[in-house]
Order: structure tokens, then C-alpha cells, then sequence
């Protein structure tokens, strides 16, 4: 079986959860018997498909700067017609939703939804109507979560029967337990949040919860990891809540450095109103931290029993929960064990084999 991943993913993307999904996608497949996978993106600036073997790989890699995308962008639209059909792939997976396909030839067409946010949440975004264009031609959609599937169904008015679920597979940070903290995370004990902070990520209902908790802010601080310096709205919004810049931190760094704030954590909180799969609490998991997480759209598929779950628009509830795994050694503990077995269930030699079989399927 000749498989060829599309050079959208790692034109648009320079680092991130999308074009890794693929970049791990393609070595994986490429492994198993009778199955050639390759990535067609004559130029690309993706710094995880670089980190692959430079046989899965039709293209040469480059600086990930702003102008060499536009230069990647053109070379991938202008040669991929040609070279699919020079190729003639047994399976086109399209890696980002677009118009027009940027291989036009196929045998059999299929595509990834991660989650239905802009259709929930940005109603008219351009991004709905390009994958609109991308699902209808498509023989087949992978979908990361039931709940994804569920949404895109519904939403879409696609038959069941041409979506399948594969899981995710997540970054292990298991290297990180017992190592020190970052120096910048220095000093009192922390509860971690990590990534974007607008919309609904949430960020505000937690922020509440731990304010509104004197014990809390006498012995912890809130530290954010990623997502940018915190903005003047949002040290303004932590004044308005009584909180102090020891209370709040802002933090970020490698990957190596972000293994090590989770592992040093008082607890992980995630506190989103809708993930298409959620990969943070998962990653918080492998590097034996406690887990707290809303009970919304695919997370309780994703934390099962492994995590303290509670309601996202609850501030009360958040805070409760907080001052639980803070104040119990014993409730860290179990909840640590419980999430070394979770996230085994969820890797990434599953999510490739279970894509193999949609393949399979449908060749």
C-alpha cells in the first residue's frame, strides 16, 4: 500500500500538535509490512519532520522564517498535481483542509478532524468552509475523539459509517520524574496550566477558583506555562481577584523544561470547555503529576478516572477540587498511579495501527 501525505501540515506549521501528529503518523506506517508512507512537501520548514529519517520524506527542509514559508507554499501547490500523478498514491491523507486538493490524484482520499471549535465557536470562520471542501471529497475521516466524531456527524450531517476513531498518541515526559524544577519555577510549591489562555481554554474560571481559596494562595502559586506573557488584561483581571506577581507566574522553554514543570507540580489543571482530544492532561500523567480536568467534550474519554473531574463553568467546584490534591498527599498519590496506567492506553503505536485499518478498509 502507497501511502503520501499531503505538504500542507508542514508548510503552515514550523512546530506543533498537528504537524507532529503526522510527522509520527508517517514513521510509524512506514514500519509496518507491505506499506510504503512518505510526506510529499518538496519545501518545507517543519522542524518535527526534520527530526525524521530523510527517506519518508519527498522534499527538502528549510528556515522556518516567515518568507521562506510563502517560498515552501508556492513550491507545494505548483509541483504536487504533477508529482501525484507521477506518484499515483494508493491513499492521499490530507493533512489541512483546503479549497481545491493539492494532490489531484488518489486512488483514496482521507483527512483528519480534531475537533469542531471553529463551528461551535466562530461560526462562519473560513476554516469551516474549507473543511466542508476537504470532508466532502474524501472517502474516509479520522476523527482523534468519539466526541470529535459525534460533533463532526452531527454538524456536518455525515454519515457515521464514513468516520473512524484513532486516538491520539502523547509526548512521554516520564524522564522527567524526580528530576529538578526549572530554576525559574523556584520557591513555593505550584498548580501548573499550560498553553493558550483565551476563549475556551477557560483560563478565567481557574484563575477564580484558585483566588478565591485563601489556602491556596497562602501556600501555592498559579504558574502558566506557554501561551505568551501574560497581557495587561490579565494581570489587571489577577489584581481585580486579589492575586499578587509571586501568586501568578509566567513561564515557558523546551520541551525538556516543560517535562520538568509538570513533574514538580502540585497538580495539572485543565480547565478548557471543549478539546477535540486533549493531550496536556495525558502529558501531565507520564511525568507523574496529578490531574484535574472539566467533565466537557472529549475529556472524561480522554482522563477516565484518572483525574479529579469537575465542571468548568463551577468556580466552586474547581476550587474544592484544587484544595483536595493540594492538601492530600495520600489523593496525589493514587491519582499519580492511576494516571501512569491511563495514558498507556493511548500511544502512538495504537493511533498508527488504527489508522492502517481505516486504510485497509477502504483501498
Amino acid at each position: 500500500m502507497k501511502i503520501i501525505f499531503d505538504g500542507q501540515a508542514f508548510v503552515h506549521q514550523v512546530t506543533g500538535g498537528v504537524s507532529r501528529y503526522f510527522a509520527n503518523l508517517v514513521a510509524g506506517l512506514d514500519g509496518l509490512p507491505g506499506c510504503s508512507a512518505r510526506v510529499l512537501a518538496p519545501l518545507h520548514r517543519n522542524a518535527h519532520l526534520s527530526d525524521k529519517p530523510w527517506r519518508l520524506v519527498h522534499g527538502v527542509g528549510l528556515p522556518g522564517a516567515y518568507r521562506v514559508g510563502r517560498i515552501c507554499w508556492f513550491a507545494t501547490r505548483a509541483t504536487s498535481p504533477a508529482l501525484s500523478h507521477l506518484i499515483n498514491p494508493d491513499i492521499v491523507h490530507e493533512t489541512s483542509f483546503a479549497p481545491k486538493p493539492y494532490m489531484t490524484k488518489a486512488r483514496r482520499r482521507v483527512t483528519t478532524t480534531y475537533d469542531m471549535i471553529h463551528e461551535l465557536y466562530s461560526p462562519g470562520h473560513v476554516t469551516t468552509e474549507h473543511k466542508r471542501a476537504s470532508i466532502a471529497r474524501c472517502d474516509h475521516v479520522l476523527c482523534i475523539s468519539h466526541n470529535t466524531k459525534k460533533d463532526l456527524c452531527e454538524i456536518f450531517k455525515l454519515p457515521p459509517e464514513k468516520a473512524s476513531v484513532t486516538h491520539l498518541g502523547h509526548q512521554d515526559f516520564s524522564s522527567a520524574i524526580g528530576r529538578p524544577r526549572p530554576a525559574a519555577l523556584d520557591g513555593a510549591p505550584y498548580v501548573l496550566y499550560v498553553g493558550q489562555r483565551s476563549g475556551y481554554k477557560n483560563f478565567d474560571a481557574a484563575l477564580q477558583a484558585f483566588a478565591a481559596s485563601e489556602r491556596l494562595k497562602r501556600e501555592h502559586r498559579f504558574v502558566c506555562f506557554g501561551g505568551g506573557a501574560l497581557t495587561a488584561a490579565e494581570l489587571a483581571r489577577a489584581a481585580e481577584l486579589g492575586l499578587t506577581a509571586s501568586h501568578l507566574v509566567q513561564a515557558g522553554g523546551s520541551d525538556e523544561t516543560l517535562g520538568l514543570a509538570y513533574a514538580n507540580a502540585v497538580a495539572f489543571i485543565y480547565p478548557s470547555l471543549y478539546e477535540g482530544f486533549g493531550l496536556p492532561p495525558l502529558e501531565a500523567m507520564s511525568a507523574g503529576c496529578p490531574v484535574l480536568s472539566s467533565n466537557s467534550s472529549s475529556l472524561p474519554e480522554v482522563v477516565g478516572d484518572a483525574g479529579i473531574s469537575f465542571d468548568p463553568k463551577d468556580v466552586e467546584a474547581i476550587r474544592d477540587g484544587l484544595e483536595r490534591v493540594a492538601g492530600s498527599r495520600s489523593l496525589r498519590a493514587d491519582l499519580v498511579q492511576r494516571g501512569h496506567a491511563r495514558r498507556k492506553l493511548f500511544t502512538w503505536e495504537q493511533c498508527v495501527r488504527q489508522t492502517y485499518d481505516v486504510y485497509a478498509k477502504i483501498s
